[in-house]
């Protein structure tokens, strides 16, 4: 993404779906949400800060970009704090909808890709990485449908079928879109 009127939207993506977290986290009241988000900061900072030890300011600003993967880690300590497995489906009792619906969505988007990526060439993975304009859009998308389940149910629970539907599905629309879009997008920035 550089300077361009279409680089300064991309990147207008990212920071607006951080805003959005942030938002969810504030309303959302969830002391177990706020400290996993906290903790997701510094696991991913500290993988990048392992994964390339030369650049000494990356690790504080590189989890700003990847907001995204940010999340996924929040979400994946959420989970183990709040997520109770019964045969139904996957529960969130007493958290706010919105906020389960916003760290499950990215947890299952995440998980997803990270399974599915190996038996698809690593498409997923390489889209995942490659586009965080794409991701968030995408992680907004599912993160609407996943609003709009826990409203119709009135409870902040997810079925097996669409737990395990959506975590073969998303990898797929995210691989298709970015082999789609990556060149279009390559082409106006």
């Amino acid at each position: 993404m550089t300077a361009t009127p279409t680089g300064w939207l991309l990147m207008a993506l990212v920071a607006s779906y951080l805003l959005h977290v942030y938002w969810r986290l504030i309303a959302g009241r969830s002391g177990v949400a706020v400290a996993s988000f906290v903790a997701g900061y510094f696991v991913l900072s500290f993988m990048f800060r392992h994964s390339d030890p030369i650049q000494p300011l990356r690790p504080i600003w590189l989890p700003f970009v990847f907001g995204y993967v940010w999340v996924s880690i929040a979400a994946a300590f959420w989970v183990l704090g709040v997520g109770r497995i019964s045969r139904q489906g996957l529960h969130f009792t007493g958290e706010e909808p919105r906020l389960a619906a916003l760290f499950s969505s990215q947890l299952t988007l995440t998980a997803g890709t990270a399974l599915l990526s190996p038996w698809l060439e690593w498409r997923p993975l390489a889209a995942y990485v490659m586009l965080p304009p794409l991701v968030v859009v995408l992680s907004y998308i599912f993160y609407r449908f996943y609003a709009d389940i826990f409203r119709r149910r009135q409870a902040a629970s997810l079925p097996w079928v669409v737990l395990l539907g959506c975590l073969l599905l998303m990898p797929l629309v995210l691989m298709g879109l970015g082999h789609w879009l990556a060149p279009i997008l390559l082409g106006w920035t």
